[in-house]
């Protein structure tokens, strides 16, 4: 009841109009309020020291995650390959590299070797560099995309890496053929050569129909497989 006299006659006139017996109500109470802040402020001071913590713990994770080395070499003539390289470099940030540029990576820096190639001529183009750096890539967790006017899932592409690659690499490769793309404006005379030769030794019909027309499959969900695959080895 003391408390509420208190608050009502602050309200009408101000503490300044209060009897002594009431000024040391006042002064109780302000010593309570005083321990009431103090209070508080310790706990509010545990609670961010708690969330620095975590802080700290996701950095340290993050740090895990960072210290993995990961390199993405590829060899692109049409911009295919070179495209699905830069989305995956945006999604993990590894180094990127492109070979046909004469750039020499030093491969045992690295724990993760992602390589991309287009393929010409029914073979890999990029098999000679992973044949002649096998010694340094064995061991690690290495995987390969192709891009092809071919369909991924058609038995060609099978045959194209099973020539491409001997079957102690093939083993130890992770291996997603992919959908490429065609510009016959872009092309050069020989390869326009080369195709025409493709088609007319080509027995699959379906594949000689679409041979040297004007497509596009480059799309970034495609790698939605490798991705996953990665995130796996990474962990």
């Amino acid at each position: 009841m003391e408390v509420i006299e208190y608050v009502v006659k602050c309200c009408r006139g101000g503490p300044w109009n209060l009897d002594k017996r009431e000024h040391n109500l006042h002064s109780r109470l302000l010593s309570v309020l005083s321990i009431l802040l103090l209070l508080l402020s310790a706990n509010t001071i545990a609670f961010c020291q708690v969330g620095s913590n975590d802080s700290s713990m996701i950095k340290s994770n993050s740090n895990n995650i960072q210290s993995i080395k990961i390199l993405i070499a590829y060899q692109s003539k049409y911009g295919s390959t070179k495209q699905y390289a830069e989305w995956i470099h945006q999604e993990i940030k590894g180094d990127l590299v492109n070979i046909e540029n004469g750039d020499k990576p030093d491969l045992t820096r690295y724990d993760i070797i992602i390589i991309g190639s287009s393929v010409r001529v029914g073979n890999i183009v990029i098999a000679p560099f992973i044949k002649d750096h096998w010694s340094v890539m064995k061991g690690k967790k290495v995987i390969l995309f192709t891009t092809s006017g071919t369909p991924p899932q058609h038995p060609k592409i099978q045959s194209i890496y099973e020539k491409s690659l001997p079957e102690e690499i093939r083993k130890e490769i992770k291996y997603f053929p992919l959908h490429g793309r065609i510009s016959r404006e872009n092309l050069t005379l020989f390869d326009k050569f080369l195709i025409a030769i493709g088609k007319i030794m080509e027995q699959d019909e379906t594949l000689k129909k679409d041979m040297g027309k004007d497509f596009d499959g480059v799309q970034r969900e495609n790698l939605l497989p490798l991705l996953e695959y990665l995130e796996d080895v990474k962990m």
